[in-house]
């Protein structure tokens, strides 16, 4: 019993530093983001465009939290909602071209602190914690 309460602490703690190592490289580049608005502009880069469910799906984000995030990077010129002319309750985010810049700056500063993470740590060791975490997460499901 306390290995798994210890092993929940120790992913919530790793996911706290993560997000103060990248809000702390966001803040040294005085970029005016956040860790989640990031995220987002990070999976929208990797698709031509997506509607808001499809977004909150991928980031475990309720629709109404995701609204304002979107909105948030609608303001900064980051990203773009349009209807979507098959069903306009829904709405489309793209990236705008200020968006892809962003997206340019931030994702070394993924790829250097996945490095880092995988620096002390082997394939097989990721697999195994990998294969833990997701019985975890069936059974609690």
């Amino acid at each position: 019993m306390d290995a798994v309460k210890n092993l929940v602490e120790n992913m919530q703690m790793l996911s706290l530093n993560v997000r103060h190592y990248f809000q702390k490289r966001f803040a040294a580049l005085e970029l005016d983001v956040t860790y989640e608005m990031v995220r987002v502009l990070l999976i929208l880069s990797k698709q031509k465009y997506m509607n808001q469910q499809q977004i909150a799906d991928v980031t475990f984000k309720n629709k109404a939290s995701l609204t304002s995030l979107i909105d948030n990077l609608q303001k900064r010129g980051l990203v773009v909602r349009n209807e979507d002319s098959a069903d306009r309750r829904n709405k489309i985010i793209t990236l705008t071209a200020k968006g892809r810049e962003l997206v340019g700056v931030v994702q070394p500063i993924f790829d250097e602190m996945f490095d880092l993470l995988y620096k002390d740590v082997t394939a097989e060791e990721l697999k195994v914690m990998n294969r833990v975490i997701a019985k975890m997460n069936r059974v609690i499901e």
